[in-house]
């Protein structure tokens, strides 16, 4: 096995990779993506190709997608993405499959991914998320995000959050 990326208490965080599909697709629902500017993939073969070009950004080093697994289990739990990695302007997304909702695995792994990005030379992290998404909004402000502007996508208004780099615990 593989050894992970990073680590929380609870999550191995991996790079992404084609094998992770199989334990993706069957998460990916329209009520897991109603918040998301994204549809799911209709099939094995379109997510197939999403994940090709996933390694495609990983290669050239503009994006990172972490896979989330449950330490004890391997279970998969869901994806973080950090895009534009070539930017000042780091952006964040994610998605934790349905049934681990309300665990706190989505504020223990991006807290991770946060601390690791911030090692870029960053101005502030966006985090553009559904204005009805409270669970999302939150953790934005728990990484210390405020509101920036606000956008009209196909499906709902978001709010953009910038987030400053971290900067070390303050405990």
């Amino acid at each position: 096995m593989k050894a992970p990326f990073l680590q929380t208490p609870r999550l191995d965080l991996f790079l992404f990779q084609m094998d992770d599909l199989v334990d993706i697709f069957p998460c990916v629902t329209t009520t897991l993506t109603r918040y998301m500017i994204w549809e799911p993939a209709q099939s094995f073969k379109e997510l197939e190709q999403i994940g090709q070009k996933w390694l495609i950004a990983e290669t050239n080093y503009t994006d990172r997608h972490f896979v989330l697994r449950a330490k004890e289990t391997h279970l998969f739990i869901g994806l973080i993405g950090v895009h534009h990695l070539h930017t000042s302007t780091l952006e964040f997304g994610l998605w934790i499959r349905e049934d681990c909702h309300n665990q706190g695995f989505a504020k223990e792994a991006n807290y991770e991914v946060f601390r690791w990005a911030s090692s870029h030379p960053v101005q502030y992290f966006l985090y553009p998320v559904a204005v009805e998404n409270q669970p999302s909004r939150k953790l934005a402000e728990f990484l210390g995000g405020t509101i920036a502007g606000y956008k009209t996508e196909r499906k709902y208004e978001s709010v953009i959050y910038h987030i400053p780099p971290y900067q070390g615990d303050t405990n």
